[in-house]
Protein backbone atom coordinates (compact mmCIF):
# COMPACT_ATOMS: atom_id res chain seq x y z
CA UNK A 1 0.00 0.00 0.00
CA UNK A 2 1.33 3.42 -0.97
CA UNK A 3 2.49 5.70 1.82
CA UNK A 4 0.37 8.81 2.27
CA UNK A 5 2.56 11.93 1.97
CA UNK A 6 2.83 14.05 5.09
CA UNK A 7 1.74 17.67 5.07
CA UNK A 8 5.39 18.70 5.00
CA UNK A 9 5.96 16.49 1.94
CA UNK A 10 2.96 18.05 0.18
CA UNK A 11 4.23 21.57 0.89
CA UNK A 12 7.74 20.62 -0.18
CA UNK A 13 6.49 19.16 -3.49
CA UNK A 14 4.52 22.31 -4.36
CA UNK A 15 7.30 24.74 -3.45
CA UNK A 16 9.93 22.60 -5.18
CA UNK A 17 7.88 22.59 -8.38
CA UNK A 18 7.25 26.34 -8.20
CA UNK A 19 10.97 27.04 -7.75
CA UNK A 20 12.13 24.65 -10.46
CA UNK A 21 9.58 26.03 -12.94
CA UNK A 22 10.71 29.61 -12.30
CA UNK A 23 7.71 30.91 -10.37
CA UNK A 24 10.24 32.07 -7.81
CA UNK A 25 13.47 33.39 -9.30
CA UNK A 26 17.00 33.16 -7.94
CA UNK A 27 17.52 35.73 -5.20
CA UNK A 28 13.80 36.12 -4.53
CA UNK A 29 12.42 35.45 -1.06
CA UNK A 30 9.69 32.92 -0.39
CA UNK A 31 6.65 34.00 1.62
CA UNK A 32 7.01 33.98 5.40
CA UNK A 33 6.34 30.86 7.46
CA UNK A 34 3.08 32.43 8.61
CA UNK A 35 1.94 33.13 5.06
CA UNK A 36 2.92 29.64 3.90
CA UNK A 37 1.10 28.08 6.86
CA UNK A 38 -2.02 30.03 5.93
CA UNK A 39 -1.74 29.15 2.24
CA UNK A 40 -1.36 25.42 2.87
CA UNK A 41 -3.65 25.30 5.90
CA UNK A 42 -0.82 23.77 7.92
CA UNK A 43 0.96 24.46 11.17
CA UNK A 44 4.30 26.24 11.12
CA UNK A 45 6.11 23.06 12.16
CA UNK A 46 5.08 21.38 8.91
CA UNK A 47 6.17 24.47 6.98
CA UNK A 48 9.58 24.47 8.67
CA UNK A 49 10.02 20.78 7.87
CA UNK A 50 9.12 21.40 4.21
CA UNK A 51 11.57 24.30 4.00
CA UNK A 52 14.29 22.10 5.47
CA UNK A 53 13.61 19.49 2.78
CA UNK A 54 13.94 21.96 -0.09
CA UNK A 55 17.01 23.49 1.55
CA UNK A 56 18.61 20.03 1.42
CA UNK A 57 18.02 20.05 -2.36
CA UNK A 58 20.17 23.17 -2.56
CA UNK A 59 17.47 25.33 -4.17
CA UNK A 60 16.87 27.65 -1.20
CA UNK A 61 18.88 29.14 1.62
CA UNK A 62 17.15 29.35 5.01
CA UNK A 63 18.43 32.20 7.18
CA UNK A 64 17.04 34.28 10.07
CA UNK A 65 15.97 36.97 7.59
CA UNK A 66 13.88 34.56 5.51
CA UNK A 67 14.14 31.92 2.80
CA UNK A 68 15.91 32.97 -0.38
CA UNK A 69 15.82 31.05 -3.68
CA UNK A 70 19.19 29.88 -5.04
CA UNK A 71 20.19 29.38 -8.70
CA UNK A 72 19.49 25.87 -10.02
CA UNK A 73 23.18 25.52 -10.93
CA UNK A 74 23.97 25.57 -7.20
CA UNK A 75 21.53 22.74 -6.40
CA UNK A 76 22.41 19.17 -5.47
CA UNK A 77 22.18 16.13 -7.70
CA UNK A 78 18.85 15.29 -6.07
CA UNK A 79 16.99 17.83 -8.24
CA UNK A 80 17.92 15.98 -11.44
CA UNK A 81 15.00 13.56 -11.29
CA UNK A 82 12.56 16.39 -10.58
CA UNK A 83 13.87 18.39 -13.56
CA UNK A 84 13.36 15.36 -15.80
CA UNK A 85 9.79 14.92 -14.59
CA UNK A 86 8.93 18.59 -14.98
CA UNK A 87 10.54 18.92 -18.42
CA UNK A 88 11.79 22.42 -17.64
CA UNK A 89 14.97 21.59 -19.54
CA UNK A 90 14.38 19.72 -22.82
CA UNK A 91 14.44 16.10 -21.71
CA UNK A 92 16.64 14.72 -24.51
CA UNK A 93 19.13 17.54 -23.95
CA UNK A 94 19.23 16.97 -20.19
CA UNK A 95 19.49 13.22 -20.64
CA UNK A 96 22.30 13.78 -23.17
CA UNK A 97 24.21 15.78 -20.58
CA UNK A 98 23.79 13.01 -18.02
CA UNK A 99 24.96 10.44 -20.58
CA UNK A 100 28.15 12.50 -21.07
CA UNK A 101 28.83 12.36 -17.34
CA UNK A 102 27.96 8.66 -17.11
CA UNK A 103 30.31 7.96 -20.00
CA UNK A 104 33.22 9.75 -18.36
CA UNK A 105 32.56 8.10 -14.99
CA UNK A 106 32.17 4.62 -16.48
CA UNK A 107 35.32 5.01 -18.55
CA UNK A 108 37.25 6.10 -15.45
CA UNK A 109 35.81 3.18 -13.50
CA UNK A 110 36.72 0.70 -16.23
CA UNK A 111 40.25 1.96 -16.87
CA UNK A 112 40.99 2.07 -13.13
CA UNK A 113 39.65 -1.46 -12.65
CA UNK A 114 41.63 -2.91 -15.55
CA UNK A 115 44.86 -1.56 -14.10
CA UNK A 116 44.09 -3.00 -10.65
CA UNK A 117 42.48 -6.29 -11.73
CA UNK A 118 43.83 -9.76 -11.04
CA UNK A 119 43.97 -12.33 -13.82
CA UNK A 120 40.78 -13.86 -12.42
CA UNK A 121 39.07 -10.44 -12.41
CA UNK A 122 40.03 -9.94 -16.06
CA UNK A 123 38.54 -13.31 -16.94
CA UNK A 124 35.26 -12.38 -15.25
CA UNK A 125 35.17 -8.95 -16.93
CA UNK A 126 35.78 -10.47 -20.36
CA UNK A 127 32.94 -12.90 -19.70
CA UNK A 128 30.53 -10.11 -18.74
CA UNK A 129 31.52 -8.12 -21.84
CA UNK A 130 30.74 -11.19 -23.93
CA UNK A 131 27.30 -11.40 -22.32
CA UNK A 132 26.79 -7.71 -23.04
CA UNK A 133 27.40 -8.40 -26.71
CA UNK A 134 25.12 -11.43 -26.84
CA UNK A 135 22.29 -9.57 -25.06
CA UNK A 136 22.18 -6.62 -27.48
CA UNK A 137 18.58 -6.24 -28.57
CA UNK A 138 17.19 -7.57 -25.28
CA UNK A 139 16.71 -4.38 -23.27
CA UNK A 140 16.17 -5.93 -19.84
CA UNK A 141 18.98 -8.48 -20.07
CA UNK A 142 21.37 -5.93 -21.58
CA UNK A 143 20.63 -3.47 -18.79
CA UNK A 144 21.24 -6.17 -16.17
CA UNK A 145 24.58 -7.03 -17.77
CA UNK A 146 25.63 -3.38 -17.68
CA UNK A 147 24.75 -3.28 -13.97
CA UNK A 148 26.81 -6.44 -13.42
CA UNK A 149 29.76 -4.94 -15.27
CA UNK A 150 29.52 -1.69 -13.33
CA UNK A 151 29.34 -3.50 -9.99
CA UNK A 152 32.32 -5.72 -10.87
CA UNK A 153 34.40 -2.72 -11.94
CA UNK A 154 33.68 -0.88 -8.70
CA UNK A 155 34.43 -3.96 -6.60
CA UNK A 156 37.88 -4.05 -8.21
CA UNK A 157 38.97 -0.41 -8.00
CA UNK A 158 37.24 0.32 -4.66
CA UNK A 159 36.81 4.04 -5.39
CA UNK A 160 34.13 5.02 -2.87
CA UNK A 161 33.59 8.54 -4.23
CA UNK A 162 33.07 7.23 -7.75
CA UNK A 163 30.59 4.67 -6.42
CA UNK A 164 28.60 7.23 -4.44
CA UNK A 165 28.34 9.69 -7.32
CA UNK A 166 27.36 6.86 -9.63
CA UNK A 167 24.71 5.72 -7.18
CA UNK A 168 23.27 9.22 -7.12
CA UNK A 169 23.10 9.46 -10.89
CA UNK A 170 21.49 6.05 -11.24
CA UNK A 171 18.92 6.83 -8.54
CA UNK A 172 18.00 10.20 -9.99
CA UNK A 173 18.33 9.33 -13.66
CA UNK A 174 17.82 5.73 -14.72
CA UNK A 175 14.52 5.15 -12.94
CA UNK A 176 13.06 8.38 -14.30
CA UNK A 177 14.27 7.73 -17.86
CA UNK A 178 12.72 4.27 -17.86
CA UNK A 179 9.36 5.96 -17.25
CA UNK A 180 9.83 8.34 -20.19
CA UNK A 181 9.01 7.52 -23.79
CA UNK A 182 12.57 7.78 -25.11
CA UNK A 183 13.49 4.88 -27.37
CA UNK A 184 16.29 6.01 -29.67
CA UNK A 185 17.13 4.02 -32.79
CA UNK A 186 20.59 2.67 -32.01
CA UNK A 187 22.53 0.81 -34.68
CA UNK A 188 23.16 -2.71 -33.41
CA UNK A 189 26.25 -3.13 -35.59
CA UNK A 190 27.86 -0.01 -34.11
CA UNK A 191 27.13 -1.13 -30.56
CA UNK A 192 28.39 -4.65 -31.29
CA UNK A 193 31.65 -3.29 -32.73
CA UNK A 194 32.14 -0.98 -29.77
CA UNK A 195 31.49 -3.63 -27.12
CA UNK A 196 33.71 -6.11 -28.97
CA UNK A 197 36.50 -3.54 -28.83
CA UNK A 198 35.82 -3.13 -25.12
CA UNK A 199 36.00 -6.88 -24.49
CA UNK A 200 39.25 -7.24 -26.45
CA UNK A 201 40.83 -4.24 -24.71
CA UNK A 202 39.92 -5.62 -21.28
CA UNK A 203 41.46 -8.98 -22.22
CA UNK A 204 44.85 -7.36 -22.92
CA UNK A 205 44.58 -4.82 -20.06
CA UNK A 206 44.78 -1.85 -22.42
CA UNK A 207 43.21 0.79 -20.17
CA UNK A 208 43.39 3.53 -22.84
CA UNK A 209 41.45 1.42 -25.36
CA UNK A 210 38.99 0.41 -22.63
CA UNK A 211 38.35 4.06 -21.88
CA UNK A 212 37.95 4.95 -25.57
CA UNK A 213 35.53 2.08 -26.23
CA UNK A 214 33.24 3.11 -23.38
CA UNK A 215 33.28 6.80 -24.35
CA UNK A 216 32.41 5.80 -27.93
CA UNK A 217 29.58 3.59 -26.69
CA UNK A 218 27.98 6.41 -24.73
CA UNK A 219 28.46 8.79 -27.67
CA UNK A 220 26.51 6.38 -29.90
CA UNK A 221 23.63 6.36 -27.41
CA UNK A 222 23.71 10.13 -27.01
CA UNK A 223 23.76 10.78 -30.77
CA UNK A 224 20.74 8.53 -31.29
CA UNK A 225 18.90 10.25 -28.45
CA UNK A 226 19.56 13.76 -29.73
CA UNK A 227 18.44 12.68 -33.20
CA UNK A 228 15.03 12.04 -31.62
CA UNK A 229 14.98 15.60 -30.33
CA UNK A 230 15.83 16.97 -33.77
CA UNK A 231 13.13 14.88 -35.39
CA UNK A 232 15.72 13.01 -37.40
CA UNK A 233 15.48 9.37 -38.35
CA UNK A 234 18.39 7.31 -39.55
CA UNK A 235 18.25 3.87 -41.13
CA UNK A 236 19.40 1.43 -38.50
CA UNK A 237 18.79 -1.97 -37.09
CA UNK A 238 16.94 -0.97 -33.99
CA UNK A 239 17.50 -1.89 -30.40
CA UNK A 240 15.88 -0.15 -27.45
CA UNK A 241 19.14 0.30 -25.60
CA UNK A 242 19.19 1.09 -21.91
Amino acid sequence: MATVPSKADEICAVLRTEILTGQYRAGERLPSERDLASRFEANRGAVREALKKIEQLGIVSVAPGGVRVLPIKDATLDVLGHLLELGEIEQPVLIGQVIDVLGVMTSLSASSAVKAASDQDIEVLVGICGELISSIGNHEEHHENWMRLSEKLMSIHQNLVLRLVGNGLRTQFLGKVNNLDFKPDVNIDDITTCLTQLRDAVAIRDDAKVRDAIITHFEIIKTALLALNDGETKPARRTDHG
